[in-house]
């Protein structure tokens, strides 16, 4: 017969228990201490991402000068939409000048431009009357600018005249020959 003490399996030492005591101790402590680090870096991280919402929403408060509302990016889209518009159907000096000077003849010279801020009236002065009727049928072609005359003064040499300008709608089609 066997003995029922031999068929039993025995158990680690006690000393082994320890052991393995040890290192799941030390390995839970060095996990909670790895979860610590990572929530305290959520939370600094989570802070600065409010700070930034914040900040950011006090850029659209200054920009939109009132509530932003739920949707403040698309409200800025649509005041810059709306300030396109406007710039579309304003005064450009400096697409003005370039018009003016780009079509004048050899005999016209451009002596003041007043401008206000969909309209303005140009002077200046031309040799002959042919200069000046070529300087507008130049004119009538510009695409940004509606150029009408104003006042011509014949008796003068060189004459003077004063044109009316008018900025087109930039939104509106291109004016046409049919149109």
């Amino acid at each position: 017969m066997s003995n029922n003490a031999d068929s039993q399996p025995q158990g680690l030492p006690e000393a082994e228990h320890h052991r393995y005591g040890r290192i799941l101790l030390a390995v839970t402590i060095a996990g909670l201490l790895f979860l610590a680090g990572q929530t305290a870096r959520w939370w600094q991280e989570h802070r600065h991402a409010q700070r930034l919402r914040e900040a950011v929403h006090q850029v659209y408060q200054r920009a939109l000068a009132a509530d932003p509302g739920r949707s403040p990016y698309g409200r800025l889209q649509f005041e810059l939409g709306k300030l396109k518009a406007q710039s579309a159907q304003r005064l450009d000096m400096v697409e003005l000048l370039a018009a003016l000077s780009r079509r004048a003849p050899a005999g016209v010279r451009i002596t003041s431009i007043t401008m206000a801020t969909a309209s303005g009236m140009v002077s200046g002065l031309a040799a002959t009357p042919e200069d000046l009727r070529r300087y507008q049928a130049a004119l009538a072609a510009e695409a940004y600018f509606t150029l009408s005359v104003r006042k011509v003064e014949t008796y003068a040499s060189p004459l003077r005249f004063e044109l009316d300008v008018k900025a087109r709608d930039r939104s509106a089609p291109p004016r046409g020959d049919d149109q």
